[in-house]
């Protein structure tokens, strides 16, 4: 979603871009995204995360609590479930949350994506919350150079899943290479 906001206020140095279990623009996809996870959360985690509140009296650390402890909802079979966060910024994390939903509200995004011009690729995994295909259709008319691919057994870190991981980098690396004539070094 950053990255499609950042190409949007600098649409001449902003190069191709790849979303990556991109967020929703539009509350349809969001109410999607949150009946999915209500659907997947069971009593136990609801009471989990209920309580992070009481255990984590500094919200980055809760951030990061809450972060851990729904990472199986939003994937298929990982290879790990150490995403290796260092640290968050909770304050941030609302400030830009709270900053889109406005700008969304206002009607400036994603309308203004549409002067962007650059190749754009959408990568998703359908066990995802985040509604790919719904994001996608709601992205179109802004965006219609937009490429999508998706995997079946795969939620949103496709690095991470099992089926997808080595698949994942090959078909990013080789877009990557063919549109924006990127050369990585490895």
């Amino acid at each position: 979603m950053l990255a499609l906001f950042y190409a949007a206020e600098h649409p001449q140095s902003a190069g191709a871009l790849a979303l990556i279990g991109c967020g929703a623009f539009d509350g349809v996809s969001r109410t999607r995204m949150q009946g999915t996870l209500n659907d997947r959360m069971d009593e136990n985690l609801k009471r989990q995360l209920e309580r992070l509140t009481d255990e984590f009296v500094e919200p980055d650390e809760r951030l990061k609590a809450r972060a851990e402890l729904i990472l199986p909802l939003y994937s298929y079979e990982l290879i790990t479930s150490d995403q290796k966060i260092e640290s968050c910024d909770a304050r941030a994390h609302q400030e830009t949350w709270d900053d889109m939903m406005r700008l969304q509200d206002e009607g400036i995004y994603p309308a203004k994506f549409s002067c962007i011009k650059v190749p754009i690729l959408m990568l998703h995994g359908t066990f995802d919350p985040h509604p790919g295909r719904m994001i996608l259709s709601s992205l179109n008319s802004y965006l219609p150079q937009i490429e999508y691919h998706e995997w079946d057994q795969c939620g949103h870190y496709p690095w991470l899943e099992r089926a997808v991981g080595e698949e994942f980098f090959s078909l990013l690396r080789g877009w990557l290479l063919r549109t924006a004539g990127f050369h990585p070094a490895v």
